[in-house]
C-alpha cells in the first residue's frame, strides 16, 4: 500500500480507536494534505467520511479536496464527500454541479445500491435547493427498475428521501410501500431504526398527497409501521434503545410522531418517577449522552407531547412534519 493509501487507513484507525485529540487529528490532516496529490478519490473520500464521524474539520484540507474531487471524482467518491461535508455542516455546493453532471444520462449505468446512496445524498444535502425534474424522474425511474427483486429491507428508506424532496415519483412509492408492508407482516428480521425511517417518510408523503384514498392508505400503513416499532421498542433493552435514539438523531428524523414512540418508551425506563420528573431526567440524560444544547424540532415536540394528558392524537398531529 503506498504512503497515501497508509495515510487514509491510519485516519479510519484514528475513528475506530476514539480518537479525540485536537493535536493528533490536526496533525496527521496536515500530512494528509501535503500528499493530496498522491491519494485517490476514493482516498479522500474516505477522509473525509472518518474526519465527520470524529467531527473534526480542517479548513484547508476540505477546501483542498472539495476542489480536487470536483474535477475527478466518480459519483460513488463525490457521494460520500457530500454527506461527510453535509454531517460536518459545511457547504456541499461546490460539488453540486459535477455531481448532477455526471448523474445525467448515466443513471441506469449505476448499481441500485449507488442509486440509493444518489437520492440519499440529494435528500440530505439539498432538499432546499433544486433539483431539474427530469434528473429526479431518470434516477428514480432507474432505481424502481434495479428494485425489482431486492431485499424489501433496501427500500424503508425511499419515501423519507422522495418526502424531503417533495418529488412523488409514482412507480418507486409503489415498490417501497409495498416493501414496507412486507416488512411489518413477515418474519424478515428488521431493526427498529428502519420502520421508524419508513414511518417518518410516508408522514412526509401522506402531507403531500392529495386525494384522501391514497392519504388514508399511506396513513394505514404509517399505522401498522407505528404498531410493529412500538412492539420493537418493548422488546429493546435500556442500551439497545439508547442507540436507537442516537441512530434516529443520526437519520434527521423530524416527525414529532416517530420521536414520541421513542420518548415514551425512554420514561418507562424511569418506573419511579413521575412523568414529569421522567420527561426531565431524559432531557438531562440525553443532553449530557448526545452533547446536544438544542434538541430537534421533532424531539422537542415528542418530548413536550409526553408532558399532556394522554389522548389520541387529533389530525393535524397525524401529518404534523415538525
Amino acid at each position: 500500500m503506498s504512503a497515501a493509501g497508509n495515510r487514509r487507513v491510519q485516519i479510519s484507525q484514528m475513528v475506530q480507536g476514539h480518537q479525540r485529540d485536537p493535536k493528533v487529528w490536526g496533525n496527521v490532516l496536515d500530512q494528509a494534505l501535503v500528499v493530496h496529490a498522491e491519494l485517490s478519490p476514493h482516498d479522500m473520500a474516505s477522509i473525509l467520511w472518518s474526519m465527520s464521524k470524529a467531527r473534526f474539520h480542517h479548513e484547508a484540507l476540505v477546501e483542498e479536496f472539495a476542489r480536487t474531487l470536483s474535477f475527478r471524482a466518480g459519483v460513488k467518491s463525490i457521494v460520500t464527500a457530500m454527506l461527510a461535508l453535509d454531517r460536518l455542516g459545511l457547504p456541499t455546493e461546490s460539488l453540486r454541479a459535477p455531481f448532477l453532471q455526471q448523474l445525467s444520462g448515466q443513471c441506469q449505468q449505476l448499481s441500485f445500491g449507488d442509486l440509493r446512496r444518489v437520492l440519499m445524498a440529494l435528500a440530505r444535502c439539498w432538499q432546499q435547493a433544486a433539483v431539474q425534474q427530469d434528473l429526479l424522474d431518470e434516477i428514480c425511474n432507474a432505481t424502481a427498475d434495479k428494485a425489482v427483486g431486492c431485499d424489501p429491507r433496501d427500500l424503508v428508506a425511499m419515501p423519507q428521501h422522495l418526502g424531503r424532496l417533495r418529488f412523488l415519483h409514482k412507480p418507486l412509492l409503489l415498490v417501497s410501500a409495498d416493501a414496507v408492508s412486507k416488512l411489518v407482516t413477515s418474519r424478515l428480521t428488521v431493526l427498529p431504526l428502519d420502520i421508524l425511517r419508513a414511518m417518518d417518510g410516508l408522514l412526509l408523503i401522506a402531507s403531500l398527497l392529495e386525494g384522501e384514498a391514497a392519504r388514508g392508505q399511506t396513513l394505514e400503513l404509517v399505522r401498522k409501521c407505528q404498531l410493529f416499532s412500538g412492539q420493537q421498542l418493548k422488546k429493546s433493552r435500556t442500551s439497545e434503545l439508547w442507540s436507537i435514539g442516537s441512530q434516529l438523531l443520526g437519520a434527521e428524523i423530524v416527525n414529532s410522531r416517530v420521536w414520541a414512540l421513542w420518548v415514551s418508551e425512554m420514561i418507562e425506563q424511569f418506573p419511579e418517577a413521575s412523568r414529569a420528573r421522567g420527561v426531565s431526567l431524559l432531557r438531562q440524560k440525553m443532553a449530557r449522552k448526545w452533547a446536544l444544547d438544542r434538541f430537534p424540532d421533532g424531539l422537542e415536540q415528542a418530548l413536550r407531547i409526553a408532558l399532556r394528558p394522554s389522548q389520541a392524537p387529533s389530525k393535524s398531529d397525524r401529518l404534523t412534519c415538525s
